[in-house]
């Protein structure tokens, strides 16, 4: 048996075929934990979740903010984003059943060894904190009134983690920071939503929420996606793993036993369907 993380897959149904061939993938005997953002923007959306549901059994996906936005979509919370790719999946036949397992994604995972989220963990709260806020996330995802849920959890405040913010306000500032983080201001610690370039040309005002001092509750190696311009990153904190498919570069895999990394192209040419 073999654990593999899987970056951001986006529609990129034909890469990942061509990723999971080059690793030789065994869904009887392997796990998958893939970081989220698994639909918008490429081209086979649909393909995707429906690979994935017939594999749910075989991995772990947690909500990317992308996957968010096509709940609201198909809840009716959100009207179309130009650059939507995600139409296929809201006209499908099998919507209702690939929708239904979509909201039953965590927002957080972890093992023994590992944490899997989006962007990421906010590094000075108390992860038993953050755990317990994202479970409620999952049962609200989950209920009936999920779209009411889904409006309430949309806006950019609280931008900054307090104990004193109500819950439904705690609720929407966990979302955020697990599926949108990249960095954070240096002096109060609030999200910034703004800066998605790379390490060298962030402001000097801003930190990289995975080089902030973590709380001491943090004590598995964490493994996140969400942020393409950083590229395939790795320290003794984290893993990024979002390496830009969708942006014409590469998806990514990590063999979580041995630490050996598999990419595969863009646009690949699926080897697994040559004929």
């Amino acid at each position: 048996m073999a654990r593999y993380a899987i970056g951001d897959i986006q529609g990129c149904y034909s890469s990942l075929m061509e990723l999971l061939h080059k690793i030789d993938f065994n869904p009887s005997k392997d796990v998958l934990y893939l970081v989220g953002d698994l639909v918008n923007r490429g081209a086979e959306s649909l393909n995707v979740l429906r690979w994935a549901y017939k594999n749910q059994d075989s991995l772990v996906a947690v909500l990317g903010n992308h996957d968010i936005y096509l709940l609201a979509r198909y809840s009716g919370i959100r009207g179309a984003d130009a650059d939507e790719t995600v139409g296929d999946v809201l006209k499908a036949d099998d919507a209702d059943k690939l929708i239904g397992w979509l909201r039953s994604c965590p927002l957080i995972y972890q093992d023994a060894d590992y944490i899997l989220v989006h962007a990421g963990i906010y590094p000075v709260m108390d992860f038993n904190k953050l755990l317990f806020v994202a479970h409620a996330v999952s049962q609200h995802l989950q209920s009936r009134d999920y779209p009411t849920f889904i409006e309430s959890i949309y806006g950019n405040k609280p931008n900054a983690w307090d104990d004193r913010l109500g819950f439904t306000q705690q609720m929407r500032f966990a979302v955020n920071a697990c599926t949108r983080m990249r960095c954070l201001d240096k002096s109060t610690n609030a999200l910034d939503y703004k800066h998605k370039g790379s390490l060298q040309d962030q402001s000097e005002v801003l930190i990289p929420w995975f080089k902030a001092s973590f709380h001491a509750t943090i004590n598995k190696k964490i493994l996140f996606g969400h942020w393409a311009s950083l590229d395939l990153y790795q320290d003794d904190k984290c893993i990024g793993l979002d390496t830009g498919c969708v942006w014409g570069r590469k998806l990514t895999a990590i063999n979580l036993e041995t630490m050996e990394l598999t990419q595969v192209n863009a646009n690949a040419n699926p080897s697994w369907n040559s004929g």
